[in-house]
């Protein structure tokens, strides 16, 4: 199966989109546990990163992304453009947070090299 290419930019260098299939968009939940806000406490009362909180985070993200890469495939896509990622906190503790993936799914095709040869002449 073909790979899903995804980007935070409108284009890809060396492709051509050839149709839109439309936005996809994920929204998820992510929590943390008790435990991770308890020991982010310490992190907070001298400063720092809280590792366990980035790790966790990051699991949420890259599962959304790959939830959004299944769509865009299932919906004819080889690709999604313009990735956002928001994150909220939705809970009054640290621990829940609302994080929606969104981008829009397309169809690209690789540009032959003939091609790109000719579009750097029509700039010029």
């Amino acid at each position: 199966m073909e790979n899903v290419i995804v980007t935070t930019t409108p284009s890809i260098d060396g492709y051509r989109i050839s149709s839109y299939i439309g936005p996809i968009v994920i929204p998820t939940i992510g929590a943390a546990s008790v435990m991770r806000d308890w020991l982010a406490g310490f992190t907070d009362l001298i400063g720092g990163k809280s590792r366990s909180y980035q790790e966790v985070y990051a699991k949420f993200i890259n599962d959304a992304v790959m939830e959004m890469i299944r769509q865009a495939r299932a919906n004819g896509a080889n690709a999604v453009v313009n990735l956002r990622i928001e994150t909220t906190n939705i809970s009054s503790g640290k621990s829940v947070i609302f994080i929606t993936l969104y981008g829009t799914a397309v169809v690209v095709e690789k540009v032959e090299q003939e091609e790109k040869q000719q579009e750097g002449q029509d700039d010029a």
